[in-house]
């Protein structure tokens, strides 16, 4: 089949996929926060939301039934999400643990003892006691609504929730990969800030994957390029701020790039970049632009306003409307918040 034939179908999913996406925002800063808590940090938060978003979206045409509690459905979408990628990464320690253990030990699944990689990869918390702990203390939902939601029994929310407590101890996971050295990033920063596409290049590997999140992914360099050029795009209109600067910051003793503009006078956060590097090389540009939750908490972090960003990019018409003035994009979203 050929790839037009394929995809056919993308121009009359963009419709669909837009109003989905403006129907839960009134969800998403419930789901953000559960989805941090539940990983342990913000970018395998954010990163869970943008999942559950996808899986969610392609769920709908999959049931008949009337979706009443659309925040229960999105938690639940994302806890079983989370449970079956702790899983799976539980069974990909065991097998390196088996890949590891001495030959002459003759190991065998029985023998092998992978607790210790198992206590690592859990972090003090299974990941249905996590969940568990979120939904009663944290979102203060009922014993039943807890066991409604995880598809079990409320005596075994409170089992869940009396091993939590007893193993909690205040450690932080991780975010689950090696940072880039701080001096690519600031090569980058500065490369980004003076629109040398040059020195970016050269930064970045062949088949870098340049991604917004919650938007689009592109696989090269050639690709991407048109992304790093409009980082300096300034119509207030349509909410790109202007004055745009950059900065190295650290989050979490992982280096990145910050940008600012300013927005009705005044001064914010407007977007994140978090770069990951093999050989010296760039092989990977997370942007969050359209992630306001992760930009608000980034904010908080670096003491300063964060600009309210949209969770997707404007159509034509709305750009339109925009730029002549009838509307602003998105309506009552671009004002900063501290």
């Amino acid at each position: 089949m050929q790839s037009a034939n394929l995809f056919g179908i993308q121009r009359s999913v963009r419709g669909p996929w837009r109003r989905y996406i403006d129907r839960l925002v009134e969800y998403r800063p419930a789901l953000h926060a559960y989805c941090r808590r539940l990983t342990g940090n913000l970018w395998d938060g954010e990163d869970l939301v943008q999942d559950t978003i996808v899986r969610v979206f392609s769920l709908l045409d999959k049931t008949d039934a009337r979706l009443e509690n659309p925040k229960a459905y999105l938690i639940r979408t994302a806890t079983n999400l989370w449970i079956d990628r702790v899983r799976r990464s539980a069974r990909e320690q065991a097998v390196m643990a088996l890949a590891q253990a001495e030959p002459a030990s003759a190991p065998t699944p029985e023998t092998i003892d992978v607790r210790p990689a198992a206590q690592q990869l859990f972090q003090a918390l299974h990941a249905q006691e996590r969940a568990a702990i979120l939904m009663k203390e944290v979102f203060e939902l009922s014993l039943e609504e807890t066991a409604a939601l995880l598809h079990t029994t409320v005596g075994a929310v409170k089992s869940a929730l009396s091993r939590a407590r007893g193993r909690l101890d205040g450690r932080k996971p991780p975010a689950g990969f090696d940072p880039p050295s701080k001096a690519i990033v600031e090569q980058f920063m500065r490369a980004l800030r003076d629109q040398d596409m040059n020195a970016l290049q050269s930064l970045c590997a062949t088949h870098v994957s340049a991604e917004l999140i919650g938007g689009v992914e592109l696989d090269s360099f050639d690709k991407a390029r048109t992304v790093f050029k409009h980082a300096h795009m300034v119509m207030p209109k349509v909410g790109f701020g202007e004055h745009p600067r950059w900065e190295v910051a650290e989050y979490e003793e992982e280096p990145i790039v910050v940008g600012f503009r300013t927005l009705d006078g005044v001064e914010g956060l407007n977007e994140i970049h978090r770069l990951e590097a093999a050989d010296g090389l760039i092989v990977r540009v997370r942007t969050y632009c359209f992630s306001p939750e992760t930009l608000a908490v980034m904010a908080e972090v670096l003491r300063c306003p964060a600009l309210r960003r949209p969770y997707r990019s404007p159509t034509m018409g709305e750009f339109i409307m925009a730029m002549v003035g009838l509307r602003r994009f998105p309506p009552g979203l671009s004002r900063p918040s501290r």
